[in-house]
């Protein structure tokens, strides 16, 4: 995993809350923690990728500046770990699409405002033009956070903290592409846990699909359709969520996905695969490989 400079507040609430191991395991994750915040890297690509690597994923806007908005949380997480976090190992291995049985929600209107190209342009730097932030917030495009959760991958797992106690309360283990941790692709909500397992590279079955899994119960709620996800971020809008998938040769497509059931409810076709969406007055600004997007928004009463 690449490294960056800088002590960073978050990270070191995240150290501090003392989040280990469990048992038998071999390496200390604060020492982990500690060493992701070691050297600074100056470009998103892994060190080892090589040059065919790289072909693969040039459309899906995977290779972009690790520039990032860094933001402080208002308040200071305890030092002290007063709860043993839930060690989990996510069971996503079910073939194909799986729905759960939930309220109907209408999808979000999108209306494409402004299509442009951007020269194959690193994300932030159109962000920055914008006065947005990027959607991913850490040191190493590896920790972000929510109002109420903190989000830190070590190596092949999630670790989540609340906000405020600095409580380690999961561990997570589930099978994705490590390229695609790098952004705010983890989202908990009463106990309730919506991610991501990506593959990269061409479509596959039981490949680049999101998923809703309950935490308390160990159990797989739904797993959205194949070849919906592998953007490096998602929104979630209400019971909606926002994300894109696409890739050299195959349909590039804005998805919205229902969160109480997994079923894809509508998809706004684009030129390139959205990678970056940041939503900021009721607009959708969503960065492509070569183009950069403005979508409004027209949400429904419910949300």
């Amino acid at each position: 995993m690449n490294k960056r400079k800088g002590a960073l507040f978050l990270t070191l609430c995240l150290l501090l809350a003392g989040c280990g191991q469990g048992a038998g395991a071999e390496t200390n994750v604060e020492t982990e923690i500690a060493e992701s915040i070691g050297i600074q890297n100056e470009s998103a690509m892994p060190d080892t990728e090589d040059a065919d690597a790289k072909d693969s994923v040039s459309e899906t806007g995977e290779t972009q500046n690790t520039k990032t908005t860094a933001q402080e949380p208002e308040t200071e997480a305890t030092v002290e770990n007063t709860t043993e976090p839930k060690y989990l190992t996510l069971d996503i291995s079910t073939m194909g699409e799986i729905l759960a049985d939930g309220d109907a929600v209408d999808p979000i209107g999108l209306t494409i405002l402004s299509e442009e190209e951007n020269g194959v342009s690193w994300a932030n730097d159109w962000y920055d033009s914008e006065n947005l932030s990027l959607p991913m917030i850490g040191t190493d495009w590896n920790s972000f956070y929510d109002d109420h959760y903190q989000y830190q991958w070590v190596d092949d797992e999630l670790y989540i903290y609340e906000t405020g106690t600095g409580n380690c309360i999961y561990v997570l283990d589930y099978p994705t592409d490590q390229w695609y941790i790098n952004g705010n692709n983890a989202y908990l909500e009463d106990g309730i846990f919506y991610g991501a397992s990506v593959r990269n590279g061409y479509a596959q079955s039981n490949t680049c699909f999101m998923f809703a899994y309950d935490l308390e119960n160990d159990k797989l709620l739904w797993r959205s359709a194949d070849q919906t996800y592998n953007s490096m971020n998602f929104v979630v809008k209400g019971d909606v969520i926002l994300c894109g998938y696409g890739f050299t040769a195959e349909p590039d497509y804005l998805y919205q996905i229902n969160r109480n059931t997994g079923e894809v409810i509508d998809r706004l076709s684009l030129k390139k695969a959205p990678d970056l969406i940041v939503e900021q007055d009721g607009k959708l600004y969503v960065h492509t490989y070569s183009y950069n997007y403005v979508i409004g928004m027209d949400v429904p009463n419910e949300f």
